[in-house]
């Protein structure tokens, strides 16, 4: 399915847990949106030109190497973390969901739909979650990129909360609510 497409089926309300597609019978659905925060990715593009001048410095023997390896090591750690940090994806389909960071998708966090209990939308600023990035709080755990619309989704075994800043989140809740509409009916 197409995030963006405006031919899908119409989400139907149902329950305070949230939205939900009818899914024609015999017919595989797939949601996908991506987020990226442009300031978290400035800040791993400038931290990684720090480490990578400090390693030429290095190669090169320009400077002692002891103070380039203390600003080497930091810097190119910070830079791979932001980086990591900067960009998510989503993706709903009948497997659950699954939800990976960074521009190469890794590391991931997935979901079977069998261990989804509901899904919804809801509106989180960085203030409610403790701030930008992957965030443990009183809410649960939020992936928070841009504040606005999230997607959550909650948990069977524990009924722990997953939230995830993204963009279409209301239908990423649907497709979730009629797949496991689908499982229990």
């Amino acid at each position: 399915m197409n995030t963006r497409s405006r031919t899908s089926a119409p989400a139907a309300p149902t329950s305070s847990s949230g939205s939900t597609l009818e899914v024609p019978r015999g017919q595989r659905l797939v949601w996908l949106s991506r987020t990226s925060n442009p300031w978290l990715q400035l800040l791993a593009a400038a931290t990684g030109l720090v480490a990578v001048a400090a390693l030429i410095a290095l190669i090169s023997g320009l400077a002692a190497s002891g103070p380039l390896w203390a600003l080497f090591a930091p810097f190119a750690f910070a830079s791979i973390v932001l980086a990591g940090c900067a960009t998510v994806q989503a993706r709903a389909s009948e497997r659950g969901l699954e939800v990976a960071f960074g521009p190469l998708g890794w590391p991931a966090r997935r979901w079977p739909a069998a261990d989804i209990d509901s899904a919804r939308t809801e509106d989180r600023s960085p203030a409610q979650v403790g701030g930008w990035g992957y965030r443990f709080s009183g809410l649960g755990t939020t992936v928070m990129l841009r504040s606005g619309e999230c997607l959550v989704i909650r948990t069977r075994d524990k009924g722990k909360e997953f939230a995830i800043s993204i963009d279409d989140a209301e239908r990423g809740a649907a497709l979730l609510n009629a797949l496991n509409r689908a499982e229990t009916g």
